[in-house]
């Protein structure tokens, strides 16, 4: 989940360090190292067949949620990943218990994905 691991690298942006000089720390390089390496590696994104229906899957952990939009190949065993979305969660949301947090993150999923799912089938 591309939020949580950047989660080093936006907290260092928060409070006082958002106004002076940011302090570069041990946490902020290996959050670093780790997303680039993620998104050199990350698997190839296909383009979306409406004819198919769609896959659409959440995750919630302590720190965000993450979605992946999805739809089955034509050998109907393999997902090819359309779409990928993360986003780390706000103090409040933070405090959610765990069923409000994959809540949190169907919802996300839903409105960010509206405009593709609009009249569409897929499986949640």
């Amino acid at each position: 989940m591309f939020s949580s691991i950047a989660a080093p690298l936006t907290d260092s942006l928060k409070g006082k360090a958002r106004k002076g000089p940011i302090t570069w720390t041990k946490e902020c390089e290996e959050a670093f190292d780790k997303l680039k390496n993620c998104l050199c590696n990350y698997p190839v994104l296909y383009s979306p067949d409406y004819q198919k229906p769609f896959i659409v899957e959440t995750d919630a952990s302590d720190l965000g949620m993450e979605v992946v939009l999805s739809q089955l190949a034509d050998n109907e065993t393999e997902e090819h990943p359309i779409i990928y979305l993360s986003k780390k969660f706000t103090s409040v949301e933070k405090r959610y218990s765990v069923s409000e947090k994959e809540c949190a993150a169907i919802i996300f999923a839903v409105s960010k994905l509206k405009c593709i799912s609009m009249g569409i089938s897929f499986k949640l």
